[in-house]
């Protein structure tokens, strides 16, 4: 009996040692198909146009909301519903796209028409002028029908000068049109490179904005997903603000964040990305940082507010003004979405600011 209680304790063990090994490749290839599955969704954002009149940005959106439930969901009838759901959402944008570029062609055949209509109407214009050309010339081939000398001069002078003012008014013409199209699109470029930085540019301090600072994220959240290429997100916040505000007024106070702002953009690198998230709450993004290089920059940020002075200027007898800022790092990490990196990132600076302020935190120091 013995024996074969033996036998038996070890064939389970070896069972339980086999089921083990299966279960940890079941997980790998769970984790290697959503990491696939998130890549494609990327690809598929990717591949969509930038077109508000089919909500492409509503699209992304639900792309990105079907990302996240596939990392978050553990059923699998949970897991069909948000496959299900995101099925329809593309086969449906697939469709509206298909329709949208069918309406764009038959516009832009609409505007082939009307500028073949309009280069017909220069053509004949042009015809006019070489008409008028054409029989100048001929009038000046008549001259030397002439036997007069001095009349044959007089005349090829008379054709000569009426050819030279036709040629001027036709090349002032061309001259005055050129003028006014390229007045009228210098005039239309300036609009939109105003209102393309008026629309991601925080007014008071000159950052990017949260709009801003949302869309540069997911981009760089999307290709860390495909690549793997590293970054990190500083949440960096003005310490004891409120009594800044309450103390010296508001607009000492969006001074103190100008000044914030200054020294910052010295500190970073030009592909580096700063932006006011709220109040007085900024993010600094740095692409292809590791979590140490991050902490160095977040530390030198720290320290250079620190030891700076701020004039108030003659309002306020040049009194001299110290502040500091709490600063919380995080770093992309598999699997992250925009919600889960500024998420750690935000918890670091909510501990720096209760342990003290004026410090750096990481993600790996939050309790």
């Amino acid at each position: 009996m013995g024996l074969f209680s033996t036998k038996k304790d070890g064939g389970d063990k070896h069972s339980i040692e086999l089921l083990r090994d299966m279960l940890d490749e079941c997980s790998g290839q769970r984790q290697l198909l959503l990491q696939a599955v998130k890549a494609l969704l990327v690809l598929i954002k990717d591949f969509s146009f930038d077109i508000k009149e089919i909500n492409a940005d509503g699209f992304k959106a639900q792309m990105d909301t079907l990302s996240e439930e596939f990392s978050l969901t553990g059923k699998i009838h949970k897991t069909e519903a948000a496959f299900a759901s995101g099925k329809d959402a593309i086969i449906g944008y697939i469709k509206k796209k298909k329709n949208y570029l069918k309406e764009r062609e038959d516009e832009f055949k609409n505007i082939i028409e009307l500028l073949t209509k309009g280069l017909a109407a220069i053509n004949e214009e042009n015809i006019e002028f070489n008409r008028t050309i054409y029989d100048k010339s001929v009038a000046i081939g008549n001259i030397t029908l002439l036997d007069d000398i001095k009349k044959i001069k007089d005349s090829i002078k008379s054709e000569v000068e009426h050819m030279q003012v036709v040629i001027k008014e036709k090349q002032a013409s061309g001259d005055k049109r050129i003028e006014i199209l390229t007045k009228e699109l210098n005039a239309l470029k300036c609009d939109l490179e105003q209102a393309q930085t008026a629309s991601m540019t925080d007014g008071l301090t000159g950052a990017y904005n949260r709009l801003a600072m949302d869309c540069y994220l997911r981009k760089l959240v999307d290709k860390s997903i495909v690549s793997g290429a590293p970054f990190a997100l500083l949440m960096i916040d003005v310490d004891n603000f409120k009594k800044i505000n309450d103390y010296y007024g508001h607009q000492i106070g969006d001074s103190v964040l100008i000044a914030l702002i200054s020294q910052c953009k010295e500190l970073i690198r030009k592909e580096d990305f700063l932006a006011r998230y709220g109040g007085e709450e900024f993010t600094l993004i740095l692409p292809n940082a590791s979590l140490k290089n991050a902490v160095k920059k977040a530390t030198e940020i720290c320290k250079a507010v620190e030891l700076s002075c701020y004039l108030l200027g003659e309002k306020n007898n040049d009194e001299k003004l110290y502040f500091t800022v709490s600063i919380g790092v995080s770093t992309f990490q598999k699997g992250d979405t925009v919600k889960s990196i500024t998420g750690r990132a935000d918890k670091a600076l909510y501990q720096a600011k209760k342990t003290g302020k004026n410090k750096v935190v990481t993600e790996k120091e939050v309790i």
